[in-house]
């Protein structure tokens, strides 16, 4: 069983890097052999390149071996803060490098066929507005994204979304909470 963890923050040691550590660790505890990659810290670079499109072929091996593991992994984990209500552009290049057409999923007569061999993925995030907004106003824009653009034509069949917040002002017991939290979900099987 093998489980990739994906990390979209620019700053080391944030609470997010230790909600990607509790992902991962919770996953090992499981028995899970777990990919863990800190997109910027491996330098991922988010733009499409002219030579991938319309292609299965990529620009740079690491967009290649991230593209690898994630069609054999049983369990994705995506971690990342919220920003204008929306995923960062480093997440998103990396949906749009990695988990595209012709790669996760295929484009028939007959409709969209996933590729990926998840049984299901958690995206936790966190975010210092407060969440009735981003879902009452906004109709919950972050959740749809990876639920229904992403996750679903890629034929996971479960996703679900733990969204922590407001992280400014939260006090060390809350986020050892949210820390607690990550490692249960992804030993319950999402």
């Amino acid at each position: 069983m093998t489980a990739s963890v994906i990390l979209a923050h620019p700053r080391p040691g944030s609470l997010n890097h230790a909600l990607a550590d509790a992902a991962a660790r919770g996953l090992r505890a499981g028995g899970f052999e777990v990919a863990l990659h800190d997109l910027y810290a491996e330098g991922f670079d988010p733009r499409l390149r002219p030579e991938e499109v319309e292609t299965t072929a990529f620009a740079d091996a690491l967009a290649g071996r991230h593209a690898r593991e994630l069609l054999i992994a049983s369990r994705i984990v995506v971690v990342h803060p919220v920003w204008f209500f929306h995923v960062p552009a480093i997440a998103k290049g990396w949906v749009d490098r990695v988990v595209r057409e012709g790669v996760a999923f295929a484009m028939t007569a007959d409709g969209v066929v996933g590729r990926l061999r998840a049984e299901g993925a958690l995206v936790v995030t966190t975010a210092n507005a407060a969440r009735a907004y981003e879902v009452e106003v906004l109709n919950d824009p972050v959740t749809t994204f990876w639920r229904e653009c992403v996750f679903a034509p890629a034929g996971v069949p479960v996703s679900e979304r733990l969204a922590f917040g407001p992280v400014r002002g939260s006090s060390a017991e809350t986020r050892r909470g949210w820390l607690q939290r990550v490692e249960k979900a992804v030993a319950g099987g999402v």
